[in-house]
């Protein structure tokens, strides 16, 4: 990969307070942006290149990555879609340990579709490229081979916040360890065959929810909606799809297909998402040229205006964003980062006025990935919560990865 622009400024021992120091573990704490325009990364990639071990970067482009000492010999990747990868030696990084890190990825200018639609074999022989639909079979034909069949464990980093007026009713974090007995495959129900258990838990300033539901028992929604899980999907539903590729651009040194995607015909089958239904549903898929693999999805919907349940005079208006992405380990995919953002207003109908504003984010980030001597879970995801009184033990978090929170309140 080629050496970009790094710079590691060595901070004096206050500056990073909160850093603990570990036999085991030392943190990097870092900034990533776009070389040119100076612009945050959101959610670029940050991992091991010699492991399973990653974090992501949040919506403004910060990190914090806790490594074992053990990976004194391997190299940290930072990767972004539509821009060239870097690398760092962790050896260098250790040598620092109190130091921030500032990255900034070349921008890849994105190459034009016109001039990858026609490859030339001979002066009498030519192929057409494909089309939006035919790299979107290829892709659902190639997942057997693109994602891993097998079972594994993954442990995973889970946040869910929801507030009211821009007030916490809901802060929650865990790590959970997962399991897959049959590995990345698609069925109609994927939290049918996704188990976990919570490790570790904490809540931030307010009391724990209590519904299975709520908090980070959403974490069944997140993976039942997931693209290469779930059937439910515009990978599977191309039908009422109006499919369009605009262009090719780059990622981890390879050249991705960029394809949108516009549902002419929502509904609960075609988005996954349930009542009320949608009224809308908009969105990307990324997918690799070479392999078909999908290395990121996008889908932006708006549901149908529905009553509550608990006042006829109030109309809720709401939109979903979900963003998912998946990263290569020895040759196979596994699910990488999902976010899912849900805005509901509530009006008066009477008034015709706003009354409040309920916001939910959800992230996923995948911390590790076992694929030997796999451990058996028999806890269905979508019962996390059910009965279960988590681990709390704040002196995890000094050493634990987990995705920055940003700076500033939004969603």
């Amino acid at each position: 990969m080629q050496k970009l622009f790094v710079f590691i400024l060595l901070f004096i021992s206050g500056i990073i307070s909160s850093q603990v120091k570990s036999a085991e573990f030392f943190t990097i704490k870092g900034d990533v942006r776009d070389l040119k325009s100076g612009i945050a990364i959101a959610n670029a990639d940050i991992y091991l290149l010699n492991s399973n071990k990653s974090v992501i970067a949040n919506s403004d482009g910060v990190f914090q990555f806790v490594i074992p000492r053990s990976s004194f010999n391997d190299r940290m990747i930072i990767a972004a879609i539509g821009h060239s990868s870097d690398t760092i030696s962790v050896s260098e990084l250790e040598k620092n340990e109190k130091n921030q890190i500032f990255i900034k990825l070349k921008p890849q200018e994105e190459a034009d579709v016109n001039l990858d639609e026609t490859t030339v074999f001979s002066s009498k022989r030519k192929i057409k490229a494909l089309t939006a639909q035919a790299i979107l079979r290829k892709a659902k034909d190639q997942i057997k081979d693109n994602y891993y069949q097998k079972p594994f464990n993954q442990k995973i980093f889970f946040r869910a916040q929801t507030s009211k007026d821009k007030v916490f009713t809901i802060n929650e974090e865990a790590l959970i360890n997962t399991y897959s007995p049959n590995g990345i495959k698609v069925s109609e129900d994927a939290a049918e065959n996704f188990f976990g258990e919570i490790l570790q838990f904490r809540t931030k300033d307010v009391l724990e929810s209590e519904e299975n539901w709520k908090g980070i028992g959403y974490l069944g929604v997140v993976i039942f909606r997931n693209i290469m899980l779930s059937n439910q999907n515009v990978l599977y539903e191309t039908k009422p799809y109006e499919l369009k590729k605009e262009g090719i651009t780059m990622y981890n040194g390879k050249k991705v297909y960029v394809i949108s995607f516009t549902n002419l015909e929502p509904d609960l089958f075609s988005t996954g998402f349930g009542n009320p239904a949608p009224s809308s549903a908009t969105g990307f898929i990324y997918i690799e040229k070479d392999s078909f693999a999908v290395v990121k999805f996008e889908q932006y919907i708006i549901l149908k205006p529905e009553r509550s349940n608990d006042n006829d005079d109030i109309k809720i208006d709401s939109t979903l964003k979900i963003t998912q992405t998946y990263k290569n380990i020895g040759g196979k995919y596994f699910i990488n980062y999902c976010n899912e953002k849900v805005e509901s207003n509530y009006f008066s109908i009477g008034d015709k006025t706003l009354m409040y504003t309920i916001n939910s984010n959800y992230d996923l980030m995948s911390e590790d990935i076992n694929l030997e001597n796999v451990s058996i879970i028999k806890r269905k995801i979508d019962k996390l919560k059910l009965g279960v009184k988590p681990t709390q033990n704040p002196e995890y978090w000094n050493n634990s990865n987990s995705i920055v929170n940003n700076k500033k309140f939004e969603f």
